[in-house]
């Protein structure tokens, strides 16, 4: 049975692991900046569980919606301190991971509108959501495409891929985030 909580402190060295396991060197958050979000705004990082094992994990912000993309706001590291806004009316997808052995399943369809659930159930005011993602990560992009999420911005040379070159960024928005599509079903 699949079971979705708030993440906690004591699970960090989990989250690091999975960090490890989901982005290279270059795009890794610390632990620090993990702990500051656990902290600052529980209600957005969900950990996904199954049997004890720990699948994966998502984090977020809650930001007020500005037209303007602002590249500093994405920055890796940044605080959440500075920018969440209980109030705020646009959801940010800060970090999603699926540990690789239990990919192609579907979980992260699954963790995605979770998180996308419980935020909008718990704060009504958020009706967008945003999020950046790597170029080279097309299944992340056309997962998030069939969510209604669209290419908004890109940053150039955002990233860097595991060979050392500068990739691009996405930035992709959702201007209606709370239309409730079918769900993904649940994985086998």
């Amino acid at each position: 049975m699949i079971r979705f909580r708030e993440a906690a402190s004591s699970d960090i060295g989990t989250i690091m692991a999975l960090e490890r396991a989901c982005f290279n060197r270059d795009t890794q958050e610390s632990e620090q900046t993990y702990l500051e979000r656990i902290d600052a705004f529980p209600q957005g990082f969900i950990v996904m569980e199954t049997g004890g094992e720990f699948l994966g994990a998502v984090s977020s912000e809650l930001w007020n919606y500005k037209p303007a993309i602002d590249r500093d706001s994405f920055a890796l590291g940044h605080s959440i301190k500075k920018q969440l806004t209980l109030a705020g009316d646009e959801l940010y997808i800060s970090s999603i991971g699926i540990f690789p052995r239990y990919r192609t399943y579907g979980y992260g369809k699954l963790l995605f509108r979770e998180l996308i659930n419980r935020v909008t159930g718990s704060f009504p005011c958020v009706v967008k959501g945003i999020l950046l993602i790597n170029e080279e990560w097309r299944g992340a992009r056309k997962m998030y495409a069939t969510n209604g999420f669209y290419d908004a911005a890109v940053l150039d040379g955002f990233f860097t891929s595991n060979n050392g070159t500068k990739t691009n960024g996405i930035v992709m928005r959702n201007d209606d985030i709370t239309l409730r599509s079918n769900p993904p079903p649940l994985p086998k």
